[in-house]
């Protein structure tokens, strides 16, 4: 007859009950030496719940020698719950960094572009302007999230998390020896930096022997400010208040439903059955809850920092401003902004005074600078003999063969034997009378062949041939004019032309080729 055996496991690790028991009185012996409390002032309980919700493993509380009272909770951990110690990526807090991060730069990057280059950001239109700034927002926000997510302000401890939700005197932290397997356990490491940098003490619990201290709390309770003393109850007056709450809300339960809500009830219950419970079940669930994060019971901590909410929203009001700005320019604003290009520093060359030497203003007697003339003439006189002035635009025959009316002025004919409108801007010089500009090419050639079509001498050109800096295309009347003056007259004969032939426009600028 075979005799039956028992077989008792060899139990080598402390459950958190123990822990809490064990780690006690460490405590009491710790503050004997450290503070002298006054006698009978000692206090001790264990599984303690504040009003809010805390919860502290357990709670000492005695008066110092000045009579001062004296709070200090500690938080135990065992090996089955050893993520209550052991750092976690802070999901919500990178999240939130890495978009402010890709707001502010797409803020900025929107900003230089907006003062730099307006042009070029009106030419991209609503939809490329809007995709500029969704492309330069995800850059900054992956960026910052694969770069910058190993930092050490996202890695997350829970326990540390829960004390700086209350105020005490000092806390600490007693984990039992098996939660971490050796002492350069990396989560070792980053729980002992932690809680030197908070001012909470670090504490080991063996199995069996003496407690051992690790780190010693902070005496000068660095975050006293920060917090407020939160009110502590035992687990039994948490559940006994708990109940009394549950009997006052059953006594004032309300009656059965009237009509109305029997009948909104049978609205409202296949609804929530068939779809909002399936949606918040399969689909919120995933995505109300972060990446990797299994478990919301050590995660009640980890939330977003005010401050990246405010960046934010404040870098969004920014670049949504700034690209109003660009969605509503108009053409007359851009015909400006060409205008001002033309003019360095605002003001008009011809308006200088001086020689022009290769580019360069030598200061002269006064007389402003403009177009070289073949004869000098007074002052405020205009070319009124065709003797005098200096044809630079081209052979009147190479022209586009378009009989101008009596009233039309005479143009200057171009100076090479191409009559190539590209050409003549690159290599002329003189002033030229603009119709319009537009940034697509198919609208320049609709508007010269319209012009055309009506009598008028109009020819279209690629921005580039003015400047290699330039986008889009311009529509011009006429040739070029030897000064500003002859240019101006001819706008008014052209101004006058459109409204006999009722055109449209009829405004027109004058430019001068550099």
């Amino acid at each position: 007859m075979q005799e039956s055996q028992t077989f008792t496991p060899n139990r080598s690790s402390l459950t958190e009950d123990e822990v809490k028991r064990r780690f006690m009185p460490f405590l009491r012996d710790f503050y004997k030496n450290r503070y002298e409390p006054m006698p009978n002032s000692v206090s001790v309980e264990l599984d303690n719940v504040s009003k809010e919700g805390w919860v502290a493993d357990g709670k000492i509380t005695f008066r110092k020698s000045d009579g001062s009272p004296f709070v200090c909770t500690y938080e135990a951990t065992s090996r089955d719950k050893a993520e209550e110690v052991k750092f976690q990526l802070n999901v919500y807090y990178l999240l939130w960094d890495c978009a402010a991060f890709g707001m502010v730069c797409a803020a900025l990057a929107y900003g230089f572009f907006f003062n730099t280059n307006l042009l070029w950001l009106v030419a991209l239109k609503t939809i490329g302007n809007f995709g500029l700034l969704i492309g330069i927002g995800m850059i900054g926000f992956f960026t910052w999230y694969f770069i910058v997510q190993g930092w050490r302000k996202y890695r997350y401890i829970f326990a540390i998390q829960q004390f700086k939700q209350y105020f005490a005197d000092e806390q600490w932290v007693a984990i039992a020896e098996d939660v971490f397997p050796s002492p350069n356990d990396p989560y070792l490491l980053e729980l002992r930096n932690q809680c030197v940098y908070n001012g909470i003490g670090l504490a080991i619990v063996p199995f069996e022997g003496m407690v051992r201290k690790v780190i010693d709390p902070s005496r000068l309770g660095i975050f006293g400010k920060d917090r407020k003393m939160t009110q502590w109850v035992t687990r039994a007056e948490w559940y006994q208040s708990f109940s009394q709450k549950v009997e006052k809300m059953a006594a004032s339960r309300p009656k059965a439903p009237g009509t109305v809500t029997a009948f909104w009830n049978k609205l409202y219950r296949p609804f929530h059955y068939l779809v909002l419970s399936p949606f918040k079940r399969n689909i919120w669930s995933v995505l109300d809850k972060p990446i990797g994060q299994t478990s919301s019971a050590y995660t009640r901590f980890m939330s977003a920092q005010g401050v990246q909410k405010w960046v934010a929203f404040l870098a969004f009001i920014v670049a949504a401003l700034l690209f109003w700005n660009v969605a509503t320019f108009s053409d007359e604003k851009v015909l400006e902004l060409e205008g001002l290009e033309l003019r360095p520093n605002g003001v008009n060359p011809e308006d200088q005074v001086g020689y022009l030497v290769e580019r360069e203003l030598v200061p002269g007697d006064g007389e402003p600078t403009g177009v070289p003339k073949q004869y000098p003439i007074a002052k405020n006189k205009k070319f009124q003999d065709e003797e005098n002035t200096i044809y630079m635009s081209g052979d009147e025959e190479e022209s586009q063969g378009i009989e101008q009316e009596e009233s039309k002025p005479k143009s200057a004919k171009p100076s090479g034997k191409t009559s190539d409108p590209c050409t003549i801007f690159k290599t002329g010089r003189g002033w030229f009378v603009q119709d319009n500009s537009f940034m697509e090419k198919a609208s320049a050639i609709n508007r010269a062949e319209e012009l055309l079509a009506r009598g008028m001498p109009s020819r279209w050109v690629s921005q580039t041939c003015i400047a290699e800096n330039r986008s889009g295309w311009l529509v011009w009347l006429g040739e070029l004019y030897p000064t500003e003056a002859a240019a101006n007259k001819a706008a008014e004969d052209f101004a006058k032309a459109f409204q006999r032939y009722d055109l449209k426009n009829g405004r027109f600028w004058v430019r001068k080729l550099r």
